[in-house]
C-alpha cells in the first residue's frame, strides 16, 4: 500500500521534522535534568502551534528550517497527514507527563516520558516514524486506499 493519506494530500520535509524531534527529546531530557515543567509547557505549546496554528510560527520549526538551510541538509519529502497524527501522538504524551508531574505520579511521568523519548529517538536516528506506522495500520485495518 502507498504510504498516502486520500484525504491530505499535503507533504513535510521530513528533515525539518527529524530536527525537531531532536530539540523535543532535548527538552524532555531538560525537564528531568531541571525539574523546571517550563520544559514541557514550552513543547506543548509548540506542539499545538504546529499543529493547530502556522507552523512558520512554531520556535523548534523555525530553528529546525534554520539549522536545514545552515548546514544545506536536503530536503525529504513525507506525508503531511501521517506527520500530523504523530504529532497528536506526541501531543498526548506531553500532556500525559504534564498530568503526572503535577498529581505527583512519579512512574506515569517517566513511563510517558520513556515511550515518548524512545519514539523521538528512533524518528531522529532511523527516520522511523512511529505515530506515522499507526496511522498507516488504522488505514490498512479500516481498508482505506
Amino acid at each position: 500500500m502507498a504510504q498516502a493519506c486520500p484525504i491530505n494530500f499535503s507533504s513535510v520535509d521530513n528533515t525539518v521534522s527529524r530536527t525537531v524531534s531532536f530539540f523535543s527529546a532535548v527538552a524532555v531530557a531538560l525537564f528531568f535534568e531541571t525539574g523546571s515543567l517550563l520544559w514541557l509547557y514550552a513543547l506543548g505549546a509548540d506542539l499545538l502551534v504546529r499543529l493547530y496554528g502556522n507552523k512558520h510560527y512554531s520556535p523548534l520549526f523555525l530553528a529546525a528550517s534554520g539549522i536545514k538551510r545552515a548546514l544545506r541538509l536536503p530536503t525529504q519529502r513525507v506525508d503531511g497527514a501521517a506527520k500530523k497524527v504523530a504529532g497528536h501522538f506526541g501531543l498526548f504524551f506531553i500532556v500525559l507527563q504534564i498530568s503526572a508531574a503535577h498529581f505527583g505520579l512519579h512512574a506515569a511521568l517517566v513511563g510517558a516520558a520513556a515511550v515518548y523519548v524512545l519514539c523521538l529517538v528512533l524518528d531522529v536516528l532511523f527516520s522511523f516514524c512511529v505515530g506515522c506506522k499507526v496511522y498507516y495500520l488504522y488505514r490498512m485495518l479500516a481498508g482505506i486506499r
